[in-house]
């Protein structure tokens, strides 16, 4: 692979890393917005939140391992933005 190519290469990777970074913290965005819609709900009705807690437990620990995993992905993607930066700059 010579040197032109892999430069337009890593420019493709950083739009890429860089457009799903900003997606994902987008799609958080409106995750934070149901859970307040949520709260609010379960505040009126305390007694469905109980039963709703308990009936979902298990989907909610499988959501919790979920976030953390993904959480994960965004640092290691901000992580391969940084050092794809600094390896473009070595091009220039």
């Amino acid at each position: 692979m010579n040197k032109n190519t892999y430069y337009h290469t890593l420019r493709k990777r950083l739009e890429s890393s860089e457009k799903w970074a900003d997606h994902y913290l987008e799609v958080e965005q409106h995750r934070k917005i149901t859970k307040k819609a949520i709260n609010v709900l379960y505040d009126k009705y305390p007694l469905m939140f109980f039963f709703y807690k308990i009936l979902y437990m298990p989907s909610d620990f499988v959501r919790l391992i979920s976030d953390i995993i993904w959480w994960y992905r965004y640092h290691k993607c901000l992580k391969e933005i940084e050092i794809i930066r600094k390896e473009i700059e070595s091009y220039e």
